[in-house]
């Protein structure tokens, strides 16, 4: 008999879900405007400031990893 799925729940109760998904929506975000999909929406007004937002969305992706486990 196995008891995986309380390891499971036991897991669960260690992930901070609300830097789970700030991480994977700001490294979404930072691989979107890496790849053009944003520059339909969000019009940037040089190269620079592109890249500086797709940098600091990686940045905040970074921050909300390391603060996922409670």
């Amino acid at each position: 008999m196995r008891r995986e799925p309380k390891k499971i729940k036991v897991m669960l109760n260690k992930i901070d879900f609300k830097y789970l998904v700030g991480a994977v929506g700001a490294l979404s975000l930072g691989l979107l405007t890496m790849s053009g999909i944003i520059q339909q929406y969000v019009h940037f007004s040089g190269v620079a400031n592109e890249m500086g937002f797709a940098f600091m969305a990686f940045f905040l992706g970074i921050i909300c990893i390391f603060g996922i486990k409670k």
